[in-house]
């Protein structure tokens, strides 16, 4: 066992997401090596980023959801052997399965993201969505996941998380106490520029953030302009891409380069991001040190960083179009520009110096 090293493990790098970005920052900020399933091309090039570490990839990369999450789970299960070299392990994600390879003596803590909420809270929606005559094997694939998610907490050490709202959720659904540690910004990157006329989304096209919708309001909003920047993995492209076609108001963009994110938010009028009960969500917090405001929803983690008509707008969590157009509308090219200072204070709250200090605190 190699006791001046830490390992971070993480279910996928397969898109760039918060939570990617999240444990990019953390394995910088340890000295860390990062264990993942895979780490794919549609994700952030961790070298490019600057991370420095080892880079172990469990398995090869699988695109289709459900045997993506059963081929992984038993990777980790059965490919993390060399957990033992380790002290100290961080797990991340839906990787928390490795636990039974490492040594007694190391000091195991979880990352908890949310509970599997697949488990849990939105076990129903999740069975909704399986095809009928598959439901029963659904189900006892729940039950076994269940058993074992559970089982694995009990040899866990410490438990951190990314908001109040996941911490009370954990509590409900688990019954275990656990440290908030919110995922910081970057505020030496992500700075105001100048202000353009256009609306910016940088969520994962994925049904849970709701990108059709802003999508739908701006189809309706014909003198407003919205950029949405995707990713190539994302679940819900094709969907996007068909529902904007032929608004010229409305601009698809992938970057090649992640550099080009500071770029698009520094000059952007005001972002947009409204998923459906939020873990924390790093985007609000990263437009606001970008100086610019936010519309968001008005639950989950958000309500935790966005400060309603100060640093952003709060639209009711059922998103109905209309919500997205009267918020829209609210944020005035003016309005943006008077929130702007209160943007970049609240930002700072959640930055990198203080969230390194912590991070070391707890892990060391």
């Amino acid at each position: 066992m190699n006791p001046s090293k830490i390992i971070i493990l993480h279910d996928t790098f397969l898109y760039k997401g918060g939570g990617e970005r999240l444990i990019l920052m953390m394995g910088k900020a340890l000295n860390a090596d990062i264990a993942s399933g895979f780490f794919s091309s549609g994700s952030f090039n961790l070298r490019k980023e600057g991370f420095t570490g080892k880079m172990i990839s469990i398995s090869s990369e699988v695109f289709t959801k459900g045997f993506r999450h059963i081929k992984l789970k038993y990777n980790f299960m059965f490919g993390t052997s060399f957990l033992k070299e380790y002290e100290t392990i961080i797990f991340s994600g839906d990787s928390i399965s490795a636990v039974r390879n490492c040594n007694l003596e190391s000091k195991k803590i979880y990352y908890c993201h949310t509970p599997p909420r697949y488990l849990y809270d939105l076990h129903d929606l999740y069975l909704k969505k399986v095809p009928f005559l598959l439901r029963p094997v659904f189900k006892l694939a729940c039950i076994v996941f269940k058993h074992l998610y559970e089982n694995d907490l009990k040899k866990i050490d410490v438990i951190l998380t990314n908001s109040k709202n996941t911490q009370d959720r954990i509590k409900r659904y688990l019954g275990y106490d656990s440290q908030v540690l919110y995922p910081p910004v970057d505020t030496s990157k992500f700075v105001y520029l100048k202000q353009d006329d256009y609306f910016l989304s940088f969520a994962r096209l994925a049904d849970a953030k709701r990108v059709d919708r802003i999508v739908e309001a701006f189809i309706k909003l014909p003198n407003q302009n919205l950029k949405v920047i995707y990713g190539k993995n994302d679940p819900q492209k094709d969907k996007i891409f068909s529902l904007a076609q032929g608004y010229p108001n409305i601009e698809l963009v992938t970057l090649e380069d992640n550099d080009l994110l500071y770029t698009y938010l520094g000059n952007a009028r005001a972002s947009i991001y409204i998923p459906i009960d939020e873990d924390f969500g790093m985007s609000p917090v990263e437009s606001m040190s970008a100086g610019k405001p936010v519309i968001g929803v008005n639950e989950g983690g958000l309500k935790e960083t966005i400060i309603h008509e100060k640093t952003g707008f709060l639209i009711h969590p059922k998103c109905e179009i209309q919500d997205i157009m009267d918020a829209v509308m609210y944020l005035s090219p003016e309005k943006c520009l008077s929130m702007r200072t209160d943007c970049e204070d609240r930002a700072d709250t959640f930055g990198l110096e203080s969230f390194e200090t912590e991070l070391q605190r707890l892990v060391h």
